[in-house]
Order: structure tokens, then C-alpha cells, then sequence
């Protein structure tokens, strides 16, 4: 079980280090903050992967494809 643990947050780092990550926050204004990461790095305006997280609107966007248009 500890070699399947090490193994998912190698691969977890390995992720996030091939990511845009995009970290916006705010000690006033909750509805400011939010996280953002497209995956890869490389591929931001057709990633394979795209995730958007806001709190304060209840927002949790994800998909595999291109962001989506505002």
C-alpha cells in the first residue's frame, strides 16, 4: 500500500510540475478566489486537461479539450 501511495504523489508532482497553475486570492474579497490549471504547459490554448475552481460562486469546472468561451 506505501509503494501505490508513493507512486500516485510522484505522478501527482510530476502533473502539477507539466501544469499552468493559476492561483488568485484575496484576504478581502472571497469571491476572488479561485484556482485555475490547465495541463500542459506547453498546450494552453488546447490543453488535454482544463480545471477552474471558485468557492465563493460554487464553481468547480472540468474537462479534457479547450477552455471554455467566456
Amino acid at each position: 500500500m506505501g509503494t501505490l501511495l508513493k507512486w500516485f504523489l510522484v505522478l501527482l508532482v510530476a502533473f502539477l510540475l507539466a501544469s499552468e497553475v493559476n492561483l488568485n486570492t484575496s484576504l478581502y474579497r472571497y469571491e476572488d478566489n479561485q484556482v485555475e490549471i490547465t495541463f500542459p504547459v506547453w498546450q494552453t490554448d488546447t490543453p488535454w486537461y482544463y480545471m477552474k475552481w471558485n468557492p465563493a460562486k460554487g464553481e468547480f469546472i472540468h474537462h479534457r479539450g479547450a477552455k471554455p468561451s467566456k
